[in-house]
């Protein structure tokens, strides 16, 4: 991986039909466009290092970009094919979802694909309320917020996740014994609620002896090569200084 120019790519022009042969596609490259922070771009670069994929992240010139992008916002990926055809994926949410089936993610069957999509919403669940309550609250309000959070919803999700871990056999996997895209999620948030733990607040009610299941699952996910190679790397580094910086953490 590796910044480039900031010229987005030129998308291809064709039928649904040609497109989607970019979608089943296994060996296609990317391009990443987000800032230089975690933020909502970080599961995106978690999915194309875990599965080994070519990608490099555009140098943002948002002023410029802005205007060219589907919604005015990033993050927004560029998939190319190895015939040259180029679609764009916006939304960090669907391309998630999208990189997750992809990698195959998802699990074996219809079945665990729900138990994935459950695992994921309830995740998602309480990083929106970390979010919301914390990161973008005020500093003078953030240690209140993060120790009410800690008691309450976070307190919560651990509680049921352990539970539905250890139902699965404590193997720090939600689904079976493989990597699927829950992993992944549960594993990133939290390394953000570390990563962004306020000042003066609690410590977070996350470790492997208070929540042996949960911490087990985020180190079984952070000790996969690809990963742990990636979270030594010099970007990644700064990617964790720069959403300190830009968050005011």
């Amino acid at each position: 991986m590796a910044a480039t120019v900031s010229t987005l790519p030129v998308l291809s022009s064709a039928d649904s039909n040609v497109l989607s042969k970019v979608v089943t596609s296994t060996d296609s490259s990317f391009k990443y466009l987000y800032f230089g922070l975690h933020g909502r771009g970080e599961l995106t670069r978690t999915l194309f290092v875990f599965g080994g994929a070519k990608w490099e992240e555009l140098t943002i010139d948002w002023p410029a970009q802005k205007e060219l992008t589907p919604f005015q916002c990033v993050p927004v990926a560029y998939e190319t094919a190895k015939d040259g055809t180029v679609i764009e994926l916006a939304e960090s949410a669907a391309i998630e979802r999208y990189l997750a089936r992809k990698f195959h993610l998802l699990g074996k069957n219809e079945y665990e694909q729900v138990k994935v999509d459950q695992y994921v919403s309830s995740t998602d669940s309480v990083a929106t309320i970390f979010s919301t309550k914390i990161v973008f609250n005020s500093p003078e309000e953030r240690v209140e917020e993060a120790n009410k959070f800690y008691a309450g919803a976070l307190s919560r999700f651990i509680t049921l996740h352990e539970e539905h871990l250890k139902k699965n056999g404590s193997n720090g996997h939600y689904v079976g014994s493989d990597f699927t895209f829950a992993d992944l999620k549960t594993a990133q948030l939290i390394g953000r609620l570390h990563l962004l733990k306020p000042k003066g607040a609690d410590e977070v009610p996350l470790s492997a002896e208070k929540t042996p299941n949960l911490w087990k699952v985020y180190e079984t996910v952070n000790s996969q090569p690809n990963l742990a190679a990636w979270r030594k790397s010099q970007r990644y580094q700064e990617l964790d200084a720069g959403s300190k910086v830009f968050l005011k953490f």
